[in-house]
């Protein structure tokens, strides 16, 4: 205990602020407000859209996952890798260790937050169903779509809430490049649901 309270403060207060973000977390689900953290993600994103930063922002799953469960990952695994190499390398500079901790924070977060999203229900905080968001208009921000892995649409909903949407296009061998308005027109059932999507074409 005391080596660890010992770790230099660069590492051990983002690994305090993480735990203590998801002790947190876990107390606004026991009372029911686990959503305060929900939109924040996508707000942030939006700010990006259509940037390259917002490719990045699309990559660690911002939108479809809490943004306090995303901070958490990385404060947690920033501050653990951190300390853990602080314990097994002391004689190098405290800074060094980051070199090796942003990173590996970085991809764990991806990788973890890519399962979450993958098992939590997409936009629950905002009770919509993923049906309701069929027939509604969204852009392209991760793309092109096409027959290979699925990009990503932002569309918003009924109420006015932005939602990020895994989709590709509805006709088989077709594509919808980046920045292109789309129409959601199906969604698959499965969990972690690919939506269909076709070119949005104003009426004449």
């Amino acid at each position: 205990m005391t080596g660890f309270l010992g770790a230099p403060a660069l590492y051990l207060y983002p690994l305090l602020a993480g735990l203590l973000l998801g002790v947190l977390q876990i107390v606004l689900f026991i009372v029911g407000a686990a959503q305060v953290g929900h939109g924040a993600g996508g707000g942030v994103a939006d700010m990006f859209e259509g940037s390259h930063l917002g490719e990045v922002f699309d990559w660690l799953n911002f939108g479809r996952v809490p943004f306090s469960v995303l901070a958490m990952l990385l404060l947690v695994v920033f501050g653990a890798a951190g300390i853990a190499l602080f314990q097994l390398l002391p004689s190098l500079p405290i800074w060094s260790y980051a070199i090796a901790a942003a990173p590996a924070s970085v991809l764990v977060t991806q990788y973890v937050g890519g399962w979450i999203a993958r098992v939590l229900p997409q936009d629950e905080s905002y009770a919509v169903n993923h049906e309701q968001l069929i027939g509604r208009r969204g852009v392209v921000t991760l793309g092109p779509l096409d027959d290979g892995p699925p990009g990503s649409v932002r569309v918003r909903d009924e109420h006015g809430e932005l939602h990020t949407i895994r989709a590709r296009p509805a006709d088989a061998g077709g594509r919808i490049d980046k920045g292109a308005e789309v129409v959601v027109v199906e969604a698959a059932p499965q969990p972690g649901r690919i939506y269909l999507v076709m070119p949005f074409e104003e009426e004449g």
